[in-house]
């Protein structure tokens, strides 16, 4: 079977969370290849469907997954046994398909289920795909199908999709947990998500050292790692464990270990030293604190001036870990750009890690890995990092 991932906005970060996620399966990225400009197409004749679906349900940069269908009508014929169908139609991509083609196939489709005796309903896409909302509360994939239709370097291809993002829970996670604070800057949940994806772990102990309200232990406790955060900031300690009690209380998180405490970077005892690398953490996930939220455009010395205080904060990072990190040991860390009168300004992490790091980011994908939105002052640059 061939099967099809259809990526989110930042289809680089995309491809290198389904790469990093694949590997943690022990599953080669070679398996996957890009055929249009969000959709990844992936063939294998040893993995299952039911491996491909606990992968998708760990991502958090993916829209839909489902499978390639090589005959339409063949493809219906399961769904002649059933009273009644539930179905849409989705073309993805800029594939020239309107409104009218999708009405056409539809009407097609439902003529052949009403020879067959199946009531069937079909729901018309608000724009050119169904969204999450429209096939989750209509239980399309329960009652029926969604076929997909897009072009790519391999023509013009349909599909069934297998399972849509559960949008839902990320909205819940981002906007019911109890506590948070804007002055911290807020990561967005389905962020925090991919990054922990990409450490290309499944299991084990992941540690944010800028924990915040916690958006980042949240995601890691959601995907069945053990937890530790720590800050600076004793009141962002309340805030991340009210926010993790709040996810087991909802029976979010199961068995997951979690445990927060004062830490500054910057001035770490020799005790607490021990007693992390007694820990046996396998990644450090975090964006550490990135200077005041910004309105405007910068100018080249106030970006300068924000970023060589940000730097000295990531040095220390990195100086602390050196009595931790063991080989082996992942990062997947933020680094900001600030876009300033003469351009984007950042700096180089290579400057911070030196020769004790390995960048692998052009492991799981050729293209830089960013986060950044329409009009933004400040862009999300994404490293990830293996200890030499």
């Amino acid at each position: 079977m061939q099967y099809f991932f259809e990526c989110g906005h930042f289809v680089s970060l995309s491809i290198a969370e389904l790469s990093a996620v694949l590997y943690s399966y022990g599953i080669s990225k070679n398996c996957v290849k890009k055929i249009s400009d969000n959709i990844l197409l992936f063939e294998s004749k040893s993995v299952s469907k039911d491996v491909l679906d606990r992968i998708f349900n760990r991502l958090g940069g993916f829209i839909r997954y489902g499978e390639i269908i090589d005959d339409l009508d063949s493809f219906l014929e399961p769904y002649f046994t059933q009273n009644r169908v539930v179905f849409g139609i989705s073309a993805i991509g800029d594939i020239g398909i309107g409104a009218r083609d999708i009405q056409k196939l539809s009407n097609d489709i439902k003529r052949n289920f009403r020879k067959a005796d199946v009531s069937s309903r079909f729901l018309l896409p608000k724009r050119d795909e169904l969204n999450a909302a429209q096939i989750i509360n209509n239980k399309i994939l329960e009652n029926g199908f969604e076929l997909c239709i897009f072009d790519t370097s391999l023509g013009r291809l349909y599909a069934k999709t297998l399972a849509i993002q559960d949008l839902n829970a990320f909205v819940k996670r981002d906007l019911s947990k109890p506590s948070v604070d804007f002055d911290m800057g807020v990561l967005p949940q389905k962020l925090a998500r991919i990054m922990c994806n990409l450490t290309g772990l499944k299991e084990g102990i992941i540690w944010d050292p800028f924990c915040g309200s916690g958006t980042v232990l949240m995601e890691a406790a959601v995907l069945g790692f053990d937890v530790l955060g720590s800050d600076i900031d004793i009141g962002a300690l309340q805030i991340t464990k009210e926010n993790l009690e709040w996810l087991a209380y909802e029976g979010l998180i199961n068995q997951t270990m979690y445990n927060v405490f004062h830490l500054d970077v910057s001035n770490v005892e020799k005790k607490k030293l021990k007693e992390l690398k007694r820990s046996n953490i396998r990644a450090v996930v975090c964006e550490p604190f990135m200077g005041p939220a910004q309105r405007r455009v910068l100018t080249q010395t106030k970006a300068e001036s924000l970023l060589t205080k940000v730097k000295e904060l990531y040095t220390n990072f990195f100086e602390m870990l050196e009595g931790i990190a063991r080989e082996g040991f992942m990062v997947v860390i933020v680094l900001p750009s600030y876009k300033t009168d003469k351009g984007w300004a950042t700096f180089s992490i290579s400057d911070i890690i030196g020769k004790r790091w390995d960048i692998i980011n052009k492991e799981y994908c050729s293209e830089d890995l960013k986060w950044s939105r329409i009009n933004s002052i400040i862009t999300r640059n994404i490293f990830i990092l293996s200890k030499r």
